[in-house]
């Protein structure tokens, strides 16, 4: 597992330990539990830190080995030189030849240990550049959790905001206010309907009336065209003469 899962593990076991609902049950609990998070990021990035340097110093003191063991076989190869001179004057004493084949010991130590410490060395900037790659890493995943902290916070009273006023507005929905007003609409509407009924009932007393008189003028009427056609008939032309369209 890479080191940021570790991380989000990590991070996943503190809401787990803690319990869904109550590292999520308001604002203050989810600042509260990712602060938490953010502190341990923070001592694990020290400890890290730390490690690293320790690291660091362990190339550096490497590097200086390497760089004093270059003077001493300069330093030596010197000698040597001096060494084979002196030989070459002064042939016969054994002390130059000596002193000779101790700096070509030295020098031969000297090539075997900077070899290992050459190898050394690659090893621990190896191991110092991969770990800063991963506090580069673990610094940029505090910094959103920082980032995420404050998001998570938002988006949970956003939506806690949403649920409140949906569960408001459906709670206003179905509420006596509601009620009331329909039971208003109702009356008003069943009052309108009456009042239209006895407007009408007025009314029809009034058309009753209309009707009765508006009958008797017809009858009256008609009783007079009556006795006008029969005075005509009394006056008009022989039987076998049509009579004329009166109407």
């Amino acid at each position: 597992m890479s080191f940021l899962g570790k991380l989000w593990t990590r991070l996943r076991g503190i809401f787990i330990n803690a319990g869904d609902d109550v590292v999520s049950s308001s604002p203050e609990a989810i600042r509260a539990t990712y602060a938490t998070a953010i502190d341990e990021a923070k001592k694990r990035y020290l400890e890290m830190e730390r490690a690293v340097g320790l690291l660091a110093s362990e190339r550096e003191k490497t590097e200086q080995m390497l760089k004093d063991l270059e003077r001493e076989e300069t330093d030596i190869k010197s000698r040597l030189e001096g060494a084979l001179a002196a030989a070459e004057s002064d042939p016969g004493n054994p002390l130059h030849r000596e002193a000779g084949s101790r700096y070509l010991n030295r020098i031969q130590e000297i090539g075997q240990k900077q070899e290992l410490l050459t190898q050394e060395l690659e090893t621990q900037k190896t191991k110092v550049e991969d770990y800063k790659t991963r506090l580069r890493s673990f610094s940029d995943e505090i910094d959103k959790l920082k980032k995420e902290q404050g998001q998570m916070v938002a988006e949970f009273v956003s939506t806690q905001q949403v649920i409140q006023l949906e569960s408001r507005l459906r709670g206003l929905a179905e509420s006596s206010v509601d009620e009331s007003i329909v039971t208003i609409r109702e009356k008003v509407s069943a009052m309108k309907a009456q009042a239209k009924i006895a407007t009408e009932m007025r009314q029809s007393g009034k058309e009753q009336l209309d009707d009765k008189y508006q009958r008797i003028g017809a009858e009256r009427k008609a009783e007079q065209r009556f006795d006008e056609l029969l005075e005509m008939r009394s006056k008009k032309a022989p039987s076998g003469e049509k009579v004329r369209d009166l109407g």
